[in-house]
């Protein structure tokens, strides 16, 4: 138990001790210390030839004092499990209530470096959002050196815990023979589009993953830029370069970063170029707080050094201080570093974490999920007079390759027809027919010009229509290749649900005309099946057309919608 309590308190997690084995979490709930050390094995199979925790203590027992929680000691860490919901190693950290600061501050976190920037920063960002929920802060920011990638998935994960995101980007911009530092942050859709502009520059255009300064000016436009904490006498000597960048980018700061390196060099070169920077530099560029954090806690410090010895053989700029920091880990720093007598250290501080804050309340771009971003095909003045439309030009060439790829007898012409019609639909229910048109008419030419082309995504060599579009050039058929490797309907949001489907024209003469929120109007026989929805109903509901009433919210299938209804 007091290996437990002292892991609790190393990781600042509030506890009660309610007996020798029992210990209570605020904000998670009672949590059953398990000794290991009495186990020959941590798990065990109960009657049924399960594999589970070997609890000394029954769950129902333990559940029924109210009871939820096992924490255990394995390695070196500490972890725990809900028992309502079976077995699952999950270490005690971030959890429950965090003991309370002694500097209470709200701040934000910019300096994170995940992953995905290869073989440097660690920890995915499910990981440093719990963390910043367990610190209680309302935002976090990442800031990968040479890569976007992060960017999405922090999205996700963040918004779904009701965290602010800032998309933020670390680079080298150059000047001449010179190479500096900075960080771009993003702030609007804009902002946004112009960090994809730099990403484009540094990792497609240049040679040696910098951009040159002219066009890195080019992008301000809704992004902040953050001069490196190494960047001041560089500064000092061009501060003209510095007042034509603010006035390209939305702000412009200098970035405080006061984190500890083992090898003194590094920490002098800090140190100094700190100095420099509040000498000189302090009443014309502004201080914003972002530490660089490549890991989660102090004790992971050791992920940087692995990282950087397999990418390199050595690891460079070692310090077991760049983790995510809270208030009073960040305040410490500052104390330790500015003398007192000639500082305020609380107004300093407050000033650096002010000016994070406004970058995190100013950030307000997302990338859009909600609409397809694919160019659309664009016909040739013959395709357009052979085939009319888009959609009458997909099917015709699918039929072309039908008639020219597929054997003649009638099993494979049935079986054939069949996958056919089933791919096609859930191509033309996502929407993906220009993509496929467009992939088509890039191999098709490269193949007329004597250019080698290969299959491209190893799925796409299991979509038939591929094949008869001549993109790939592999019969999926007659491997047993699976379309859904290349597009699972779950995947693409085609989820099993009731909808109105169109079916063939049929000759009537009793029908309704519906006027559609397009503007079009089509003529639906009165005994055909809708399914819609309906105010004060609180589900949709199933009716003949001739029931109809004016409101009615008819829910098309997602294809008739895309293609069937503007044909009609």
């Amino acid at each position: 138990m007091n290996e437990l309590i002292e892991w609790l308190q190393a990781n600042k997690i509030q506890y009660n001790i309610i007996d020798n084995e029992v210990i209570e979490l605020p904000g998670l709930g009672q949590v059953y210390y398990e000794n290991t050390e009495k186990l020959n094995s941590i798990f065990r199979l109960n009657n049924d030839g399960e594999l589970i925790f070997n609890s000394v203590e029954e769950p129902s027992v333990l559940m029924a004092e109210d009871i939820n929680y096992i924490a255990f000691k394995f390695g070196d860490n500490w972890y725990y499990f809900d028992l309502r919901k079976g077995f699952a190693l999950n270490i005690l950290k971030y959890v429950g209530t965090k003991t309370p600061l002694q500097h209470n501050v709200d701040i934000v976190n910019l300096g994170v470096h995940t992953p995905f920037e290869l073989l440097n920063g660690s920890f995915m960002p499910d990981q440093w959002v719990k963390k910043a929920k367990f610190c209680g802060h309302k935002a976090i920011g990442i800031c990968d050196r040479n890569t976007m990638a992060a960017c999405y998935n922090l999205q996700k994960v963040a918004g779904a815990e009701g965290l602010k995101y800032v998309f933020g980007y670390s680079l080298t911009f150059t000047y001449g023979e010179d190479k500096i530092d900075v960080k771009v942050y993003v702030q609007t859709q804009k902002g946004l589009r112009n960090l994809l502009r730099i990403q484009k520059a540094i990792m497609v255009d240049s040679e040696d993953q910098t951009i040159p300064l002219s066009e890195l000016g080019n992008r301000g436009e809704g992004n902040v830029l953050v001069f490196g904490k190494l960047s001041a006498e560089w500064l000092s000597q061009h501060m003209n370069v510095y007042e034509d960048l603010a006035g390209k980018f939305d702000k412009v700061f200098y970035q405080v970063d006061l984190s500890e390196y083992k090898a003194e060099r590094i920490d002098i070169r800090v140190l100094e170029a700190t100095k420099l920077y509040f000498d000189k530099l302090y009443s014309k560029i502004a201080p914003v707080l972002i530490t660089d954090a490549y890991y989660l806690d102090k004790t992971d410090a050791k992920n940087k050094i692995i990282l950087n010895k397999v990418a390199e053989g050595a690891a460079h700029e070692q310090s077991e201080e760049q983790f995510f920091k809270d208030a009073d880990e960040q305040y410490a720093l500052f104390q330790a570093t500015f003398d007192s007598t000639r500082w305020n250290v609380e107004e300093l501080f407050q000033e650096c974490v002010d000016n994070a804050n406004s970058i995190a309340e100013n950030a307000n771009a997302k990338f859009e999920n909600d609409r397809n971003f694919m160019p659309k095909y664009t016909m040739t003045p013959e395709e357009e007079q052979k085939y009319g439309t888009v959609h009458n030009m997909f099917n015709q060439l699918l039929e072309e390759g039908f008639e020219r790829l597929v054997p003649k007898d009638k099993e494979s012409q049935e079986k054939y027809r069949k996958q056919m019609e089933y791919e096609k639909y859930i191509i033309e229910s996502t929407n993906n027919v220009d993509y496929l048109l467009v992939q088509y008419d890039t191999c098709n030419w490269s193949r007329r010009n004597n250019i080698l082309v290969g299959c491209g995504r190893g799925s796409a060599a299991g979509s038939l229509l591929l094949y008869l579009l001549g993109i790939t050039l592999i019969d999926p058929l007659r491997y047993s290749l699976i379309f859904e490797r290349f597009l699972l309907p779950e995947r693409a949001g085609l989820y099993p649900s009731d909808t109105t489907v169109i079916g063939q024209d049929i000759e009537s003469n009793d029908y309704v005309e519906v006027t559609l929120e397009c503007g079009k109007t089509i003529k639906i026989d009165k005994d055909s099946q809708l399914y819609i929805k309906r105010e004060g109903e609180e589900s949709p509901i199933t009716i003949y057309a001739d029931e109809l009433q004016e409101g009615d919210d008819i829910l098309f299938d997602n294809k008739d919608e895309l293609f069937t209804i503007d044909e009609l």
